[in-house]
């Protein structure tokens, strides 16, 4: 009789016979790596003790930096929810916070969007090497620097959030979804009517406090005292000030908020859950929830324990609109809800929401400081999101309780934790990578003419479970959680736990004393992209995607006589009803030398 195979391996050999089998079924051919895709990166800002500017917001420091970036490429204001500039690399940076008078702030970059994996690759480290830049100029001596990681030193999470163009719905889920929108619709307008309410209270409030502050100013030997309560600065201040006034109103304009706006959130998110990416986010999650094993950046915790991911223990959902009830969604919907009631003023913006492509954006993912691991992470999701698309994705392994085994998951650097299966049986997070991995290649196997990149990474994936299977010491300065796990070793068991927080935290530090950084300088840590590559993609927008357009119409106006602002979805040239505005719904994949072409087009309003 022969030996029994262990039930982790039982369950996924079933997996993998069901998909052999669909492997003779005829698939149709699909386009491989040819969707939108963007990442969004937030930097926390590093301010030693001794530092001069310690006192100043990090609304300040953000104005500094934004400064010092416009003088190393053209750029214009974001016409934007969200306070910040667009740049002529197709880009954006912009100052990420809810609640500036408290003190908090962090810098987020946006690339460009990309059609391609090294297109992409390139922009976000050219986005990197621009905000280094940039904050050298602005802080000179002061040693402040940008931290590209996902966690700080007190547990505030932060990090990377993945976006890819994909199918939002499609059959009655779409038309369920458009039934929603159009349902809605009264309850968007009573939300918009109260938040302009809110903001007319906001004026008046203004204007009251300015009018009691200049009757008092005379009569009271410490006039600042009181600007600091009225206006959370004082009168010197205020033009360069955080935008939303004292700590107490900004609290309770945020808490205010929240309560206009929930009703709305309720229904959206029910709309969301029942249609959005319902075959994408079933399929994709056991991908997701393994992928820390080769994207994950490490983590050390509170209590001294080594984690393969940094933001992955925090996560606190599957699907959710992300912030607004502290919820930290795999799966977040925050720019819906976000276009819905704050930006959907404008009515092109309201359609846009009846598309069936819509913004697919992923939040469970570390930011990554290896150019490698980085590349797996971005190259691995799009493989398995064409594959899912084409309808070539056999069925895949369900997680049971998928949150407790993502823990479970990243707790281990050993790679040896099973998680259960429903319906019985245990699998490894690499048995469950490798499952992904072999759907992949045999849907590369069924396409006429596969990318030779798709291709690559398809071969990079498998050597890289090999290698952790084997021997992950190999992989330092490849894959960013093996290469944390092993400095931190290197500073001895000895160590205190202030100390290796220290060398965690310095590890994502975007300077040449960040520890990655040195590793790279002695040629430990390898790079994919040549400098060249990277230089390039720091004064150009990649080809081929409405940032082509974006880009060059920011190099060709910006500083010029017209006010020039941008956004995502358009430009505008000028002011009030001469305003000129380049729509960038209709673009082409490559723009000829002469400049702009019809499918760009201008409109006069």
């Amino acid at each position: 009789m022969p030996p029994r195979l262990p039930a982790s391996i039982c369950a996924i050999r079933k997996y993998l016979t069901v998909a052999n089998k669909s492997r003779l079924e005829p698939r149709s051919r699909s386009p491989i790596f040819q969707r939108l895709i963007g990442l969004e990166t937030e930097y926390a800002l590093h301010i030693p003790a001794s530092s001069s500017q310690g006192t100043l917001s990090r609304y300040g420091l953000y104005l500094q930096l934004r400064d010092a970036l416009k003088r190393l490429i053209p750029a214009v204001e974001a016409r934007h929810m969200k306070e910040g500039i667009f740049h002529a690399g197709g880009g954006a940076v912009w100052f990420e916070t809810e609640r500036p008078a408290a003190g908090g702030g962090l810098i987020e970059g946006a690339t460009a969007e990309c059609r391609g994996l090294r297109q992409l690759l390139a922009q976000q480290r050219a986005q990197d090497s621009l905000l280094s830049d940039a904050a050298k100029r602005a802080f000179g001596k002061e040693k402040i620097r940008l931290l590209k990681n996902d966690r700080d030193a007190k547990g505030n999470i932060y990090g990377s959030q993945e976006n890819y163009s994909a199918e939002f719905a499609s059959s009655w889920r779409l038309w369920l979804w458009r039934g929603a929108l159009v349902a809605m619709l009264p309850l968007m307008l009573f939300t918009w009517a109260m938040l302009w309410l809110l903001t007319l209270g906001i004026i008046t409030y203004t204007l009251l406090a300015t009018i009691f502050y200049l009757g008092c100013e005379r009569f009271i030997r410490q006039p600042e005292g009181l600007a600091r309560a009225l206006f959370g600065c004082t009168m010197e201040e205020l033009g360069r000030a955080a935008p939303t006034g004292p700590r107490w109103l900004e609290a309770f304009l945020s808490f205010i908020t929240r309560v206009i706006t929930a009703p709305l959130a309720a229904a959206l998110f029910t709309a969301i859950w029942l249609t959005a990416f319902v075959r994408i986010r079933r399929q994709m999650l056991p991908f997701l929830l393994s992928r820390a094993v080769t994207s994950g950046a490490g983590m050390l915790d509170d209590c001294g324990r080594f984690h393969l991911a940094d933001k992955a223990p925090a996560m606190n959902c599957l699907t959710g609109i992300g912030g607004l009830l502290a919820d930290r969604p795999i799966f977040t919907f925050g720019h819906l809800f976000k276009t819905v009631y704050a930006e959907n003023w404008l009515p092109n913006d309201y359609f846009t929401l009846f598309s069936s492509q819509q913004r697919l954006q992923i939040a469970l993912g570390d930011s990554n400081m290896a150019q490698f691991a980085e590349y797996l992470r971005v190259g691995t999701t799009l493989l398995v999101l064409d594959c899912i698309e084409a309808g070539a994705m056999p069925p895949v392994p369900k997680v049971l309780r998928p949150l407790k085994a993502l823990r479970a998951i990243c707790a281990d650097p050993t790679l040896r934790t099973t998680v259960p299966l429903v319906g019985g049986g245990n699998c490894t997070a690499l048995q469950l990578q490798r499952f992904y991995l072999e759907a992949c290649r045999r849907f590369l196997d069924e396409q006429e003419h596969p990318l030779v990149e798709a291709r690559e990474v398809i071969e990079h994936w498998e050597e890289t479970l090999d290698a952790l299977e084997e021997d992950s010491q190999s992989l330092v300065g490849s894959l960013d959680w093996v290469t944390k796990r092993w400095v931190l070793e290197k500073a001895g068991r000895g160590a205190s736990w202030q100390t290796r927080k220290k060398i965690d935290l310095k590890y994502h530090e975007l300077s040449p004393d960040g520890y990655y950084e040195r590793l790279r300088s002695t040629g430990v840590a390898q790079d994919l992209l040549s400098p060249e590559e990277v230089e390039s993609a720091r004064r150009n927008p990649p080809l081929g995607t409405p940032a082509t357009v974006r880009g060059r119409f920011i190099r060709e106006f910006a500083g010029g006589a017209e006010a020039v602002s941008a956004n995502w979805k358009a430009v505008y040239i000028g002011q009030g009803r001469r305003t000129k505005v380049i729509r960038l719904a209709s673009y082409r994949r490559s723009l000829p030398p002469e400049g702009p072409s019809k499918d760009e087009r201008v409109e006069q309003r």
